[in-house]
Formats: C-alpha cells, sequence, structure tokens
C-alpha cells in the first residue's frame, strides 16, 4: 500500500515524459513577438562556473522582459529545459507558445568567457540569429548588452535609441569578480532552503567585500535575510538575532544606492514586513509598479496581504501569479496553504498538482501536500507526502512535528504523548541557538499537537515560542487552520489571537 502510495506522489506526466507536463505546457499559437531564453549550458571545467552561466541567463531574461512588445518566458519556465540536453526548438516554441527560442554554450577558460548563441525561428526551425563571443571576462557586461539589443531587434525590428537604453544599462557593479559572486547568489537563493539561503548570504556578502556601492548585492542579501527570517531558517556565520538588522540594513543600502530599480523596493518591502506591515504593502507595490514583469515581486505582494490578514486578496493574487507565469512553483504552494487555511484542502490538492507537475523537486509542495490530507484525514497519503518533503530538504524539525500530528490523528495518543517531551526537549535546544523565538513551522506545529490534544494552554504556549514576526505575519492562519479549531474558541486562545492583532 505504501509503495503505491510513493509512486503515485513521486512525479511523473501522464504519458511517462519527464516534466513539463502537457496540461502545462499544452502546445499552443505561437506568439509572434513570444522569446524563450533556456539556461546556458556550463561547458567550463569549474563547476563553480555553472552560477555564472545561468546567471547570464537570468540577467538576459530579466532585461529583455522589460522590453515593450516583447513576450518572454519566466526563468522559471527556462528552468524546466535546463540539464534536459539539447531541446528541440519547435518543441520548446509550441510547449511555451513564443517564435523565437535562444539557446547556447559558455565555456570560460582561465579569464576568456567563450559564449556561442543560437536563436531559432521555431514556427520554422531555421535558425534566426547566431553569434560567437570569445572575450575576457571583464568583458561580460558587453556580452549581456550585445545579446539583448540583438535579440531584441531580431523579434521587432530596428530599435530607436530610446528603446536600446534600458538593454544596455550594465549592473551596478565596477567589478566583474562582484558581479559574478551576485549571480551565484541569485541562483543559490533560487533553492529555498536554510542551505541554499546561507549560501546565497556568503555570495552577497563576497560581492559587497568587492563593491561596497553594488546596490542589487545588497537588494539580493536583504531579500535573502528577509526569507531566512520568515522561514525561520539557520543561517551560516549569522547570529539569529542580527538576521533582521542585517536585512534592515541592506535593504536601506539597496534603495539609497539605487532606487529605480524594483530589486531595491522589493528588499525594502520583505525587511519592512517585521515592523511595519501596512508599509510594507506599500513598498510591495511600489516594486511591482517598476517592474511589472517580476513574478516573485507579485508572489511576495500577495504574501504581504497574507501578513495584514486579507486571505481574499492574497488567494487572488497569487492565483494571478500562476495564470501570469504558471512555471513558477513556489506559488503553487503558498496558493494552497491559503486554501487549507480557509478549508478548502481538496482545492489545495488540485493546486498541488498542478506545482508537481512543474516542478517535482519543490520540498514546500509536499509539505503543504501532507497538511492537505491530515486535513481531509487522507493519514498514509499524508505520511508519505512527509517523507517526500523530508527527501527534498524541508526542515527536519518541521517534519518531526508533523509526523507527531499525523500519528496523533490516526489515534495513537499514547505514542504522541511519550514523544512530547522529546520534541519539546529539542524545541528547547532550537531556542537557544536561535535567539528571539523558533519557526512558525516547528514551534507552530507543536502548537498545533496540543491543540489537537484539547490542550489549550500547551497550544498557546508553544504559539507564543514562536519568533514575534513569524508569529504576527501567521496571526491569520492561528485563527482560521484546522489545526486549532479544538481550542480555537477558548478563553485561553482568544487571548492569544487578540494579542496578535
Amino acid at each position: 500500500m505504501i509503495l503505491a502510495l510513493v509512486a503515485a506522489l513521486a512525479f511523473q506526466c501522464p504519458d511517462g515524459t519527464p516534466p513539463p507536463c502537457a496540461r502545462v505546457a499544452a502546445a499552443r499559437a505561437l506568439h509572434p513577438h513570444g522569446l524563450a531564453i533556456l539556461y546556458l549550458d556550463d561547458l567550463s571545467r569549474d563547476t563553480n562556473d555553472a552560477a555564472i552561466a545561468d546567471g547570464l541567463t537570468e540577467e538576459l531574461i530579466a532585461r529583455l522582459s522589460q522590453v515593450s512588445g516583447l513576450r518572454v518566458a519566466s526563468r522559471y519556465a527556462a528552468l524546466r529545459y535546463r540539464g534536459r540536453g539539447a531541446s528541440d526548438p519547435r518543441r520548446v516554441g509550441r510547449e511555451l507558445g513564443v517564435r523565437y527560442v535562444l539557446d547556447g554554450t559558455l565555456r570560460r577558460v582561465g579569464d576568456r568567457l567563450r559564449v556561442v548563441l543560437v536563436m531559432t525561428d521555431a514556427s520554422g526551425g531555421f535558425n534566426a540569429w547566431g553569434q560567437t563571443y570569445d572575450r575576457p571576462m571583464r568583458e561580460i557586461f558587453f556580452v549581456e548588452d550585445s545579446v539583448a539589443v540583438h535579440v531584441a531587434e531580431i523579434v521587432l525590428g530596428q530599435l530607436s535609441a530610446q528603446e536600446r537604453a534600458p538593454l544596455a544599462q550594465a549592473p551596478s557593479s565596477a567589478s566583474i569578480e562582484a558581479y559574478q559572486a551576485y549571480l551565484r547568489g541569485r541562483v543559490a537563493i533560487r533553492g529555498r532552503t536554510a542551505v541554499a539561503a546561507s549560501a546565497a548570504v556568503a555570495h552577497y556578502r563576497r560581492a559587497l567585500a568587492l563593491d561596497p556601492e553594488f546596490a542589487r548585492a545588497w537588494a539580493g542579501l536583504a531579500q535573502s535575510l528577509a526569507l531566512a527570517r520568515d522561514w525561520g531558517w539557520r543561517l551560516a556565520n549569522v547570529r539569529p538575532d542580527s538576521v533582521q538588522p542585517l536585512a534592515d540594513y541592506a535593504s536601506g543600502r539597496a534603495v539609497a544606492l539605487d532606487s529605480t530599480s524594483a530589486e531595491s523596493w522589493l528588499a525594502a518591502a520583505m525587511a519592512a514586513r517585521a515592523h511595519d506591515m501596512r508599509q510594507s504593502l506599500v513598498l510591495h507595490r511600489r516594486a511591482v509598479r517598476l517592474d511589472s514583469s517580476d513574478i516573485e515581486a507579485l508572489h511576495q505582494l500577495a504574501w504581504g496581504y497574507l501578513g495584514d490578514g486579507d486571505l481574499d486578496s492574497a488567494i487572488a493574487l497569487e492565483r494571478r501569479v500562476i495564470e501570469r507565469d504558471p512555471y513558477y512553483a513556489y506559488a503553487y504552494a503558498g496558493l494552497a496553504e491559503m486554501l487549507v487555511a480557509v478549508g478548502r484542502p481538496t482545492e489545495a490538492l488540485a493546486v498541488l498538482a498542478d506545482g508537481r507537475a512543474v516542478d517535482s523537486t519543490n520540498a514546500p509542495l509536499y509539505w503543504e501536500m501532507s497538511d492537505a490530507q491530515l486535513a481531509l484525514r487522507r493519514l498514509a497519503e499524508a505520511r508519505v507526502a512527509i517523507g517526500q518533503a523530508e527527501a527534498r530538504g524541508f526542515d527536519p524539525t518541521g517534519v518531526r512535528m508533523q509526523r507527531a500530528l499525523a500519528l496523533l490523528l490516526e489515534g495513537d495518543t499514547a505514542t504522541v504523548r511519550a514523544q512530547l517531551p522529546g520534541l519539546e526537549r529539542e524545541l528547547d535546544a532550537d531556542s537557544l541557538r536561535a535567539a528571539g523565538g523558533l519557526a512558525y513551522h516547528n514551534a507552530g506545529v507543536l502548537s498545533g499537537v496540543y491543540a489537537q490534544l484539547g490542550d489549550a494552554e500547551a497550544a498557546v504556549r508553544w504559539a507564543r515560542r514562536v519568533s514575534p514576526w513569524p508569529r504576527r505575519f501567521y496571526a491569520v492562519l492561528f485563527a482560521h487552520h484546522w489545526r486549532w479549531a479544538p481550542v480555537r474558541e477558548s478563553p485561553a486562545f482568544q487571548a492569544f489571537l487578540a494579542s496578535l492583532r
């Protein structure tokens, strides 16, 4: 039975092919000005250069996405083809609905960079443009500028000087080494785990040590620190009680150095959540206005609404994120968490199925799947989903708390009660290492275990052990989530909810 469930939860497309599945990437009409930029294949001997290839790809996607008239497939769409060998541009075009597909390779040898690019017209399969760049590494900015302008002109025709200008804006760093470190940080944070965030912070710090005036590195550092604060990740070489002050400082530097950048204002918005959610929403909206193509900014705005207690707006906006970019896996997990909170776990599972079709490696998808299955009392399926989340790097302490909750719902109250002292000691030890409190997905779940046992006092005690910021941020979940239903109307829990307002 368990093996069958594992097979059901392990991802594969209905036709047995790797992702993206047909329901997400169905054949569609090719947009005449549509463009997909596939991740460059890294042919360098040094595996660290893979981040340079990824970063160069993402930089081109970001620049060209801001060109009026171009319809550029997101980096999350392009990620589906990364590492899968040569892709047929005609198939990519059909799946993403774009006429043009840019593909190529990058090789770094010493201080020289060789980039080979080919752009294919997917409607007929013939080459629309090709170029080889063999340059010193310090001229990577020239390569980015040249490619962006040439590609835009192939798709749209001759550009005016005014239209060319945004495509030829080099990143705000005078140091090529700093820029490389920044690219590595941006690629690292994509992993959305404590290990990934630690790596990103280290790369961003390296970039800033080389170039203290590098606004985008300050923004990336602030965003990574804010994510670590929200998720309760413990970062290597960063004291837990310094995460928020560092995020505040880094976001302030980003805005001071470049107040025209959406990245800077998104960093400011994410840092400000811990202080003033209403002001944070203002900053989030400013970031979206500056770059409406930035899906991450739109996603974070949705979570800003959740933190402000507006679940309806959060759900509506997260749906919009998925509509805008159906390849952004985190949005599926976020929407599912919101749907479970408002009592719609079956709908959440349908959303998560679509998310797994996009990215079967995303740990939060499986965590939210376990939560929805527990809400529906599908306990065997929930256990398997918990294991899937753990295998993909979800916080191991949170996993143990979720397993205890599943065991309790199965009716094994005696075993869970016997486990509780050990689970509490584990969180006490974490609390000593994590000054200021515990993660919502750890202490919050233990609070839910006590709530399911009907112990309102213990449920409140552990809810209060959640760090002050996540405790306020997730107030709307404490008020609605199924975990706390048995004690929600008790005077003790009502007083706790009142303290969060």
